[in-house]
C-alpha cells in the first residue's frame, strides 16, 4: 500500500513533536555543560559523583520499588477473582478502579488530607469508637506516600494483571489436573510462570510512574527526609534558584528514566507476545467460599477507592470559619462561581476554571490530530520506531519538561502572559500526545482494511479515502483520545507548577495553594469539580469504549 500522502501528512506533526520535545529538553540540559565562562563538566559531575545524589536516588527508587510491590500485591486477588468468575458487579468495580487512574494527583492528596489527616473521617471514627483524643498518625509519612501512590496505581495492575489471565486458556492446567497436580502446584508452576511477564510489566509501568511522582511526595511526604530526584530538582529550581544546578539532576534523573522505559518496553513486549485464547475463562460463582473473597475485597476496595472521593464532596459542603459560620456552607461554590466576593486564593478561582478549561480544549485538539496523523503513517509503514518515537516523551518527567521551557522562557526574555499560557499549553501537549498516540494506535492497526483495499482498487485516491472513510472510522477512538488528552491536561500539576510562576492558575494550581494555605473547604469545592469533571469524561470514555467493542463483535 502506497504511503506517500501519509508520509506528508505525518511529517508536520514528527517535526512538531520533535521540536516540542527536543527543543526543552536541550535547553534544559545543556543548561548543566555551560556557565558564564563557557563549557564545563564540573556541575555534571558534582551531581553524578556527590554522595547526596544518590542518597536521593535511593529514596526514589525505594518508595517507587514499594508502590510498585504493594499495587501489584493487591491487585492480584483481584485479578484472579475477576479473571476466573462472574458476577454482576464485576465491568461496576472495574470502572470504579480505573476511575481512581485518571484523577489528578494533586487531588488525591487533598483526598488523604481529608479522609486520613488528624482530623479526617477515619481519625474521627476512631476516637469516637476508642472514646479517647489520640488519632492514627498517616499523613506526611513514608506510608502515607505508599497508600497515596497504592491507590492511584492499583488499577493499573488490575487492568493488565485481569486482562492477561482472562485471555488464558485452562487447557494447560486442566490438562495438569487430569495427571493429578493440585491447584498449589497447578498455580506456582503453570499459571503464575504465565502470568509473570504480565505480572512485571504491570510493576514496571506503576515504578515507572511513582519514580517521576511530584505532588504526592512534595505534599503528602511532609519533610527532607521523604525528598526524591523530582521534588529535589523542583525545589533546586523554583526556590534555591540555581538552575544549573537542577539541570544537572534532570540529566541524571532522564538517564535512570530511560533505562526503566527501555526496560520496560522489553518486558511489555513480551506479555504482549503471549498466547492468548478468545475462549471465556470466567465461571459462575457457585462456591461460598468464592462468594464471601468476592464480598471482602470488593468492600474493601469500595472503602479504599470511594473514602478520599466522597469525603472531599462532603468536606465541600463543611464551613469551619468562625467569621463566616460553622456548619453547612455554599459560600466556596458562591466563591468560585463570582456570586460573592473573596478573599485569598479563592478569589482566583474562577479564572482558575476558565484556564483548565481552555488550555484542556487547545491541549486535547492538537494531540488528537498529531497523534492521529502519526498513527495512520506507523500503522501504514508498520514502524514500531515511529510508535517509540512518539512514546518517547515518557522518558522525562513533567516536573523535567516544565524546567526546560522555563529555561526556554528566560531566554525569550519576555513579559506577555501570551507567552506563559502558550509554554503551559505546548508542555501539557508534550505530556498528553504519547497517551493520545498508546489510544490510536491499536484502533488504526485493527481497522478494516479491506474496505480501504476496496476504495483504492475503485480508483479513488489515498486522501479521500483517508478523510472519508479511514478517520470516520476512527470517530470513536478520536474522541476517547480527546477526552482522555483533555483530562490529562486539567489535571496536569507538576509541569504547571514549575513553569506558570504565578502567572497562569489552573484548577490543580489553585487547589495546591489552597491545601497549603488549610482552606479546605475552599479546595475541596475545587476538588469536586475536578471529581465531577474526571466523572464526566471517564464515563463518556467507558461508553465510547462499549460502542467500539459492539462495533468489533
Amino acid at each position: 500500500m502506497k504511503s506517500r500522502f501519509y508520509f506528508l501528512l505525518a511529517l508536520l506533526p514528527l517535526a512538531i513533536l520533535l521540536v516540542l520535545f527536543i527543543l526543552p529538553l536541550s535547553f534544559n540540559l545543556s543548561k548543566a555543560f555551560f556557565n558564564e565562562e563557557g563549557f564545563t563538566l564540573d556541575l555534571v559531575r558534582d551531581v553524578f559523583t556527590t554522595p547526596y545524589t544518590y542518597r536521593l536516588l535511593a529514596f526514589t527508587l525505594l518508595q517507587a520499588f514499594i508502590s510498585g510491590f504493594v499495587s501489584v500485591l493487591i491487585a492480584l486477588p483481584g485479578a484472579y477473582l475477576y479473571a476466573n468468575y462472574r458476577f454482576r458487579t464485576k465491568n461496576l468495580m472495574l470502572s470504579l478502579s480505573s476511575l481512581c487512574f485518571v484523577l489528578p494527583s494533586i487531588l488525591v492528596v487533598l483526598g488523604f488530607v481529608i479522609f486520613y489527616g488528624n482530623s479526617g473521617f477515619v481519625n474521627e471514627l476512631y476516637r469516637k469508637i476508642t472514646g479517647g483524643s489520640e488519632s492514627i498518625k498517616i499523613l506526611y509519612s513514608f506510608k502515607a506516600i505508599i497508600l497515596a501512590h497504592a491507590f492511584l496505581n492499583i488499577p493499573v495492575a488490575l487492568s493488565l494483571i485481569t486482562d492477561s489471565w482472562s485471555n488464558m486458556s485452562r487447557n494447560t492446567e486442566n490438562a495438569a489436573r487430569t495427571l493429578g497436580a493440585g491447584n498449589i502446584r497447578i498455580f506456582f508452576s503453570i499459571t503464575l510462570t504465565r502470568l509473570l511477564p504480565s505480572i512485571l510489566s504491570a510493576f514496571l509501568l506503576i515504578f515507572l510512574f511513582c519514580f517521576t511522582s511530584f505532588s504526592i511526595i512534595l505534599v503528602l511526604g511532609g519533610g527532607p527526609e521523604y525528598t526524591t530526584l523530582e521534588v529535589e530538582i523542583y525545589r533546586t529550581n523554583n526556590i534555591v534558584l540555581d538552575s544549573a544546578r537542577a539541570s544537572a539532576l534532570s540529566i541524571f534523573t532522564f538517564i535512570v528514566n530511560l533505562a526503566i522505559l527501555i526496560i520496560y518496553t522489553f518486558i511489555s513486549r513480551t506479555a504482549e507476545n503471549r498466547d492468548k485464547s478468545r475462549e471465556d475463562r470466567a465461571v459462575p460463582v457457585k462456591s461460598w467460599k468464592v462468594r464471601c473473597a468476592l464480598l471482602i475485597y470488593n468492600t474493601l476496595m469500595l472503602i479504599f477507592i470511594l473514602g478520599p472521593i466522597v469525603s472531599i464532596i462532603a468536606r465541600s459542603f463543611v464551613s469551619t470559619s468562625k467569621r463566616y459560620g460553622e456548619g453547612f456552607s455554599l459560600r466556596s461554590y458562591q466563591e468560585i462561581f463570582g456570586t460573592i466576593s473573596s478573599i485569598g486564593a479563592m478569589g482566583d478561582a474562577y479564572t482558575a476554571l476558565l484556564n483548565s478549561i481552555f488550555i484542556g480544549l487547545a491541549v486535547a485538539a492538537a494531540a488528537t490530530v498529531l497523534a492521529l496523523f502519526l498513527s495512520l503513517y506507523s500503522s501504514k509503514k508498520n514502524s514500531r520506531l515511529l510508535e517509540i518515537t512518539g512514546m518517547f516523551p515518557l522518558a522525562i518527567s513533567s516536573v523535567t519538561l516544565g524546567l526546560g521551557y522555563y529555561i526556554i522562557k528566560a531566554h525569550i526574555q519576555s513579559d506577555s502572559i501570551l507567552v506563559s499560557y502558550m509554554l503551559v499549553i505546548l508542555a501539557h501537549l508534550v505530556i498528553a500526545l504519547p497517551f493520545a498516540m498508546r489510544t490510536l494506535s491499536p484502533a488504526v492497526r485493527s481497522g478494516n482494511r479491506r474496505i480501504l483495499l476496496a476504495a483504492y482498487t475503485l480508483g479513488t485516491s489515498e486522501a479521500r479515502t483517508c478523510f472519508d472513510i479511514e478517520i470516520p472510522m476512527l470517530k470513536s477512538s478520536l474522541a476517547k483520545a480527546f477526552i482522555f488528552s483533555f483530562a490529562l491536561s486539567v489535571g496536569e500539576v507538576n509541569a504547571t507548577l514549575t513553569l506558570a510562576e504565578g502567572r497562569v492558575i489552573t484548577l490543580p494550581i489553585l487547589l495546591y495553594r489552597l491545601i497549603n494555605s488549610y482552606n479546605y473547604q475552599g479546595a475541596c469545592a475545587i476538588g469536586t469539580i475536578l471529581i465531577l469533571t474526571t466523572f464526566i469524561i471517564f464515563s463518556i470514555s467507558e461508553k465510547l469504549g462499549r460502542r467500539k467493542h459492539n462495533e468489533q463483535t
